[in-house]
């Protein structure tokens, strides 16, 4: 009853992961830590909507894939932080359009390290390891319970770049079938998939917003309650579940 702060997680769908596969995830990844810099930079440094602003990518279930903006403020109510955060997505597009190549290769760079992170003692190495094992768990087929132990490192090879193919780490096991790519072709590849699955105009773009209001935003919940396009129960989702379509469960490590 003294909650002050409203809240949105702005969660954009980027298709189905098995379809993604390592490249789609790769790109989205890139998007994403790029995204995180820029959000906070104009939400909550120059807007000042809240002390908690963030973007991320995002495993959503029933095997999607997506890029989340969250945003908490004591000030500003859920609607305006959407319509702030729509604003957000629009500059962004121009930013990734804008930003030259070796920033692009910089970016990527950072990825790969995060990817490549290694374990620095045997409890952190048992738990990537069991980590990977978990991931099987949800696969219903035993034909595709092997667990991939190289998958971050798979995902890392995508933004590996033609330019640094001499700075390869000696301990990595890559495939040679895997044809780098240039710092001009990440920034297309990126381009392409914010214009297809985020951009306003996109005829794909699926958008969910997950609001949460403070006390004072009560009354403005309330009169939101059974209008059009507006879930405000678990009973609405899951009768609006039962008309929706589903995407292949298979994760995107599985070849197919």
């Amino acid at each position: 009853e003294n909650e002050e702060n409203n809240a949105i997680d702005f969660c954009l769908q980027a298709g189905c992961e098995h379809e993604l596969g390592y490249e789609g995830i790769a790109i989205l990844e890139l998007i994403g830590h790029i995204a995180y810099t820029s959000a906070y930079q104009k939400l909550r440094t120059e807007e000042q909507l809240g002390y908690i602003v963030s973007a991320f990518p995002r495993k959503i279930m029933g095997g999607g894939q997506g890029l989340s903006v969250v945003v908490q403020s004591s000030s500003t109510l859920p609607a305006t932080l959407e319509e702030r955060c729509e604003a957000w997505l629009e500059s962004f597009h121009k930013e990734l359009i804008e930003m030259p190549e070796d920033q692009i290769a910089m970016e990527a760079a950072g990825v790969v390290a995060q990817l490549l992170e290694r374990d620095t003692n045997l409890s952190d190495q048992v738990s990537s390891t069991w980590g990977e094992i978990l991931l099987t768990e949800t696969v219903n087929s035993m034909k595709l319970k092997t667990p991939a132990f190289d998958r971050l490192e798979r995902l890392a090879q995508v933004l590996m770049l033609e330019e640094n193919e001499d700075d390869d780490d000696d301990e990595m096991t890559l495939d040679k079938d895997v044809p780098r790519k240039t710092a001009a072709e990440l920034k297309q590849l990126m381009i392409q998939m914010f214009e297809k699955y985020f951009l306003a105009t996109s005829p794909e773009r699926r958008v969910a917003s997950f609001r949460v209001y403070s006390q004072k935003g009560k009354s403005i919940y309330e009169a939101n309650k059974g209008k059009p396009g507006v879930l405000s129960s678990y009973d609405d989702s899951r009768h609006l579940k039962q008309y929706l379509s589903s995407w292949p469960s298979a994760p995107y490590w599985i070849q197919k």
